[in-house]
């Protein structure tokens, strides 16, 4: 008896891990995006064969990505909520491998190239809110820790691989560009199997394919075993039918329990862009050099690539075993202090060996990463209520995009008006003052229901989520 407990325990696990590693297979594509001027500027910038551009056209290539993600976001939102999370996981794959496909058959035009960029940074804007909300609604309690995680784990991978690309394919884009038709390709062919969201589903009043996707998800053979989860998510979808209009979308918005996760997130957000994480993401070469590591900047943008992966995997293990706020409160005093430690040295105030300067970095990456990347992204998919989760996630991740735009393209001309040391200290007070912000504001997610995390911010249940 208690083998087949195990047994059914094990199952159940291995299904939620396997429909959330589908669900996510989207961010390797998104991180794939992000790092993908490193793969593609340099070629057309350089005097090989290929494809050549002015600095100005490259740079277009570079953002393009970012200007239709914003937008891609905003469409996000109505949309998973108006035909299903499943749905939507097929609309951004198919997005994302047309987007792939041009920059992998024509080469040599610079228009391809455009609108290859145009389309991925619009499936980028439409994979971060539907992956959230669909691996947060299908995943137990006692999993969802681990597997929102997959976020920011998957967009790692993607990131690495995006610089690996630009490492053995330095005068070409096509094969990382083939690579990500693949991904996308593969996710269009397994995405059907996944069952929809049985928490979306009984907002729409569909009752009995809720129970099917729910038994499906936890392994379960007869609906006793899932009855009183699903009456967990029957009692909050019964009064809150989802609608597209904008009117009660509005209004729902104004409740306590949408607008203050709302609010806080976006702060959250505003401390992610000035920790200098997008730098590390967008520039990770000329970052390198700027922190006196120029001998070796490639090598080393791969060892922050794959310092990257191993925070999305730290974060998953320290999260579920110690919560969300002291991680996030312990990695982001470190950020402030190893960012800090680098403006010191670039003014210079002192000066460190080579491999001490490289440890400092790999350990702002580290740190950074954990507080202000993966645990902000893993959050979007817990602290919204079902009834505006997906608006509420797209507005969140349009903002974030828009937000981005600005650091990418303020980066290179501050360091070059005012210097590496006021802008690396700008990033270590940003990340001290989130650390403070985060002392007083995160909510502890960790072990809680998505109903309990709701009466927290509706205040009718203020232990629920405890600090």
């Amino acid at each position: 008896m208690v083998q087949s407990v195990d047994n059914f325990k094990t199952k159940c696990t291995l299904i939620q891990i396997g429909a959330s590693l589908l669900i996510n297979w989207g961010m390797i594509n998104s991180g794939i995006a992000l790092g993908f001027p490193s793969v593609a500027v340099p070629p057309l910038l350089g005097s090989g064969p290929g494809l050549h551009a002015s600095v100005s056209e490259a740079s277009w290539v570079a953002g393009l990505s970012f200007a239709s993600a914003p937008v891609a976001a905003l469409m996000a939102g109505p949309l998973i909520d108006s035909i299903g999370r499943r749905w939507s996981l097929q609309l951004l794959n198919v997005t994302f491998a047309a987007g792939w496909l041009l920059i992998a058959v024509f080469p040599l035009s610079l228009l391809a190239l455009y609108a290859g960029r145009l389309l991925t940074g619009f499936g980028m804007g439409l994979v971060a809110s539907t992956a959230a909300s669909y691996t947060a609604e299908i995943a137990s309690v006692s999993l969802r820790t681990v597997l929102v995680n997959f976020i920011p784990i998957m967009m790692a991978a993607g990131v690495f691989l995006s610089y690996l690309g630009a490492f053995l394919y330095q005068e070409s884009w096509s094969e990382v560009s083939w690579f990500g038709f693949g991904i996308s390709v593969m996710s269009l062919v397994l995405t059907p199997l996944l069952p929809e969201s049985p928490l979306w589903l009984l907002s729409r009043g569909r009752a009995e394919e809720a129970l099917q996707a729910l038994q499906r998800l936890r392994a379960a053979t007869a609906p006793e075993q899932v009855k009183e989860e699903l009456d967990s998510f029957s009692s909050r979808a019964s009064d809150k039918q989802q609608t597209t209009s904008w009117l009660s979308t509005f209004h729902n918005l104004r409740q306590p329990q949408a607008y203050k996760p709302l609010l806080f997130i976006n702060a959250f957000f505003i401390f992610v862009q000035g920790s200098g994480v997008l730098i590390l993401i967008s520039y990770a070469v000329n970052f390198s050099q700027i922190a006196q590591l120029d001998v070796q900047a490639y090598q080393v943008s791969l060892a922050i690539a794959v310092m990257r992966v191993v925070a999305t995997l730290l974060t998953s293990w320290v999260c579920n075993r110690y919560g969300k706020r002291g991680p996030a409160l312990f990695f982001g005093s470190v950020t402030a202090v190893s960012i800090g430690v680098l403006a010191a040295t670039v003014y210079p105030f002192f000066t460190l060996p080579y491999w001490m300067i490289t440890t400092v970095v790999l350990v702002y990456v580290l740190s950074c990463c954990v507080c202000f990347s993966s645990i902000p992204w893993s959050m979007l998919g817990e602290i919204f209520p079902t009834n505006v989760r997906g608006i509420a996630n797209g507005l969140t991740t349009s903002i974030a995009f828009i937000e981005s735009v600005f650091m990418v393209k303020l980066y290179p001309e501050a360091v070059l008006s005012f210097g590496a040391f006021p802008v690396f200290s700008f990033f270590s007070v940003c990340s001290l003052l989130g650390t403070v912000f985060l002392y007083y504001f995160l909510p502890e997610t960790h072990g809680k229901t998505l109903k309990e995390i709701e009466e927290y911010f509706t205040g009718s249940r203020v232990s629920a989520v405890s600090r």
